[in-house]
This record gives structure tokens, sequence and C-alpha cells, in this order.
């Protein structure tokens, strides 16, 4: 007797194990509510955005001002999208953007079904994920520029929407064309660079680039043109061209990002930020160099043998140590905070002239650079059974740490100086004054974001005294301490907004005094944070033991 088994096609067995997976994960959860829960944070975080931005009360620009943005504007907008193709040049050549389930990278793409039934899904999300984000990013700042530019709100604001979709779609596209047709990472690179210097000179010098229809595109809030729209039916046709040969996406590279994107999301949830930070620098494929850029002393047995037979300070054994650490940074890094000081400067140029919600990317530039500068205590915290060998308190070696990430954001603090002095030189002396002080001060929030996860005596009290919190407080508590680092560097930003309101020389000296104020209550902070903690948590037992008595 003939059996009979049904033969059931490669999609539709991919769907079905996804639809299961989905199920066990997310357990009975019905598609309407899922979709309230979303309109819901929409609705709320748009209302709340608006009532914000309605403090945002700056002065409309001159008429010889909006000529200026006309003539000069597409170029330097047009930047963002020659970014995003950068971005996706590299990401492409390092085996991104796509991230695959585990049990997908690992059986499907090995199982006998049609690798596209198993890659399309994926990449589709990925582009409406990335689409989505331009798309909010490109209305906040469509719905900024309103205040201040000719244009109706919804106009700026549709504006805004449809080039962060260009971007975002443009980002995800050539990514996977570059990963589907195996580009070298060198070749990747150099197109990137080439892509990004000729966009810049042609903002610069006021030559055509490849970004400037882009870029006039974005400025569809005060006037339109036709042809601009080129832009985005290109991006659409990139799109389908990336969903075509998404079959093509490479084996080994999908693995590898699976297991880190799962760890990476599991850190996340734990709010673990160092683990964050060094998973996407897996994820970039990003190493410390094996030369150092500048020897600084040798570490060889043969040298340490003629070395005279002295104890070396503590401290200045300390900074040698991390010094010879940065200067293993790779290029990769240096360049990518050279840029973030770079954007810093031009962030600062837009406050001084006006626009006062740049003071928030002044912020978070200063927070990224901090965490990538301060890599010697970060290093420092992950290895905690090292620091417990050494004859000192923690809280000593970790103040210790934050000398030498001080002297490697000087230089980056100088090139944000010279964006600022390249365009406006009548504020060169003042920014070149205050730049150093602004960089240490924004660092502090990242100093605060990453000591606090340092080990603690008393974290095992605070983990059972925060049983006790109601959930509903559980959200706020979340929130509380992922903005508190970036609203602590934010603080280095009201140095440039003072300095707009009165630009004088002492002026400069109570700001730059504000800024050694914060980093000297940053460092004590450090230096006593365990005492604190210590004398909170016999406060609490004190008060539970007294009413436990009662």
């Amino acid at each position: 007797m003939a059996v009979h088994i049904p033969i059931v096609s490669g999609p539709s067995i991919v769907s079905e194990l996804r639809r299961t997976r989905r199920r066990h994960r997310l357990g009975e959860l019905e598609w309407f509510e899922v979709a309230y829960r979303v309109y819901l944070a929409a609705l709320v975080g748009g209302v709340a955005f608006a009532w914000l931005s309605g403090f945002v009360d700056d002065a409309e620009v001159t008429p010889s001002e909006v000529a200026d943005v006309v003539s000069r504007g597409p170029a330097w907008l047009g930047l963002a999208l020659v970014a995003a193709a950068a971005l996706g040049l590299r990401s492409g050549s390092d085996g991104g953007p796509v991230s695959l389930e585990v049990g997908d990278a690992r059986f499907l793409m090995m199982a006998p079904v049609p690798r596209r039934s198993v890659l399309l899904r994926p990449v589709v999300q990925r582009m409406r994920t990335t689409a989505f984000g331009g798309a909010l990013v490109g209305a906040i700042a469509g719905q900024l520029a309103s205040r201040r530019l000719p244009g109706s709100a919804a106009a700026w604001t549709l504006a805004g929407t449809v080039a962060g979709i260009v971007a975002g779609l443009a980002f995800v596209a050539v990514a996977v064309v570059v990963h589907a047709f195996g580009i070298p990472r060198w070749m990747a690179t150099a197109a990137a660079i080439g892509l990004v210097a000729w966009q810049a000179a042609a903002a610069i010098w006021e030559i055509p680039g490849p970004g400037d229809r882009y870029g006039s595109l974005a400025l569809w809030g005060m006037r339109q043109h036709a042809v601009d729209l080129v832009v985005p039916a290109v991006v659409v046709i990139l799109a389908v061209v990336a969903l075509v040969v998404c079959d093509r996406l490479r084996l080994e590279p999908l693995t590898r990002r699976a297991d880190l994107v799962s760890q990476l999301r599991f850190a996340v949830t734990m709010q673990d930020l160092r683990t964050v930070v060094l998973l996407r620098r897996q994820l970039r494929g990003e190493r410390p160099r094996s030369q150092p850029w500048i020897r600084l002393g040798s570490t060889s047995p043969a040298a340490a043998v003629k070395r005279p037979a002295r104890s070396l300070d503590a401290s200045r054994a300390v900074w040698l140590r991390d010094l010879r650490g940065l200067a293993r940074y790779p290029s990769s890094r240096l360049v990518r905070m050279a840029l973030l000081a770079a954007i810093g400067g031009f962030a600062a140029v837009a406050l001084e002239r006006g626009t006062t919600p740049a003071m928030v990317v002044v912020g978070v530039i200063c927070y990224l650079l901090g965490l990538e500068a301060i890599e010697p205590l970060s290093q420092e915290i992950d290895h905690p059974d090292l620091s417990d060998g050494v004859p000192k308190e923690r809280p000593w070696l970790l103040v210790r740490h934050l000398a030498a990430p001080a002297v490697a954001l000087v230089p980056f603090a100088v090139v944000a100086a010279v964006v600022v002095t390249i365009f406006d030189t009548g504020h060169a002396a003042a920014a070149f004054a205050l730049a150093v002080p602004i960089a240490w001060a924004g660092a502090c929030g990242a100093v605060v974001s990453v000591v606090r996860d340092a080990p603690n005596p008393t974290k095992q009290q605070q983990s059972a005294a925060s049983v006790a919190v109601p959930p509903e407080f559980a959200g706020f508590t979340s929130s509380f301490r992922f903005l508190l680092p970036v609203v602590i560097s934010t603080i280095a930003s009201v140095t440039i907004l003072a300095m707009r309101e009165d630009p004088s020389a002492a002026q400069a000296v109570r700001l730059a005094l504000l800024d050694v104020l914060v980093i000297v209550a940053t460092a004590f902070w450090v230096l006593r944070r365990e005492r604190w903690s210590a004398a909170w948590q016999r406060l609490l037992e004190g008060g539970r033991q007294a009413q436990a008595g009662r």
C-alpha cells in the first residue's frame, strides 16, 4: 500500500516555523492588542513631542538667511544621504545589515528550502524598521525646522518624513547589495570615503555633489522641485534590486551576526551598556592594533631587568597603562571619533545661531565621545578580579583612570573648535578656549553610565530591595537610568547656549568654571559612590528593623 506524504513548499515550512516560534515567544497575544499598544505609544509620544516642541521659541531666520539656506542647504543636507550610503557600504562589507535568528542561520540556511524564503522576510523587516526610524527622526527635524523657516508645520513634517524614509531605505539597500555581491572591505571603505569627501567638498566649495537632489527634497517644506523625486525613485529601484539578490547573502557572516545579535538583544534587555558597546564593536570587526601608534616605553622582559630596582608610583602605573591602551586604538575608531567631533562642531554652530534644540545633539555627541574615550576605565570595570589584586581601594583606582581619557579627548575637542571656526570666525577664540572644558564635562555622563555598573559590595542588597519596587515605577526607573547620563552630558551644551546670550570673556570664564564644577562633582561621586551606597543601605536596613520592631 502506497503511503502518500504531503509535500509542503519551502516558504510554507518557513512561515509555519516562524509562526510557531512567535506564538511560543509572545503567547496568545492578539494582533489588535499589539496594534493598540503601538497606537497608544505613537499617540502619547506624538502628543509629548508636540507639547515639548512648543517650548522652543527660536526667532525666525532673516530673508538673507533663507536665501543662504536655499542656495547652500541642499549640499549640506545631502550629507545625510551620502552618510547613510557610506554606512551601508561599510555594513555590507562587514556582513550586515541583516540579522537572522540563531535557529534560522544554523538550520534553515542549511535546509533543502530556497534561501529566498528564509532571507526575504528579514530583509523586508530590516528595511521597514530602518525606514520607520528614519521617518521618525525626519519628522522631528521637520517639525523643529518649521519653527524658524518659512512654510507650514505639516509641509515640513511631511518633507522630513519622506527624507528620513529615503535615507533609511538607502542604507539597507546599499548594504544588502554590497553583501550580496561580496565587495571587499577595502573597496567599500574607499568608496565610502570618496562619496563623503565629494559631498563635503560640494557643500564647502559649492560644486555639484551626489546628494544635492536629496538635500533639495528635504527642503520641500518651503519650496518644491519636481526633479527631486528622482532620488526616491532611484532608492526604491535599489531596494527592489536588494530584494532580488537577497538570496546571495553569505552564510558565514549571517551565522556570526546571529550569535552576536542574540547576545546584543539580551544585553539591551538587561540595560548592560558596556556589553552593548563591546558587541557592537565585534559586529564591526573592530580590534585593537597589534602595533601602537606611539610606543610609550618598553614592556619587554629584557627592559624590565635593566630598569632600576624601584617601585613604580601606582598613579603613574595606571596612567601609563591607560595611555598604552589608547595608543592601540584602531584607525576606524579614531575616524569615528573625529567625525563625531565634527558633527558636534556643526551642532554647536547651529546652537549658537539660534537653533536651541541643537543642544541635545551636542549633549549626545559628547556622551558618545566619552564612551569611546573612557575605554581604559571600562576595561578596569570589566575585570574586577584584577582590580581586587591591586593594593588600593577600587574608587581610588577608578578615579586614576580618568586622566588618560581626558588627554585623549583634547585633539577631538580641537577638531570641534576648528569646525566652529570655519563657520563662525568671530567666535574662534571662545571656541578654542571652551572646547576642552565642554568635552570633559560632556564626557562625565559616559563616566556615570559606566561606573554605576562597577562591582558594588551592596549590589546584592540593592537587588533584594528593588524587588519591592511596584511595577508601575519599574518603567520610570529604567528610563531614568538610561536618560540621566545623557542629561549630565547635555549640561555641557549650556555653555554654548549661555555664550549665545552673552559672548564676553567674563561669561566664558564663568562657564568654564561651571564645566570644571561638573567634572569635579563627577570625580567626587566616583570616589565616594560605594560609601554613599553603603550608608543608604544601612539607613534602609535601620528603617526596616524599626518597622519590624513595631
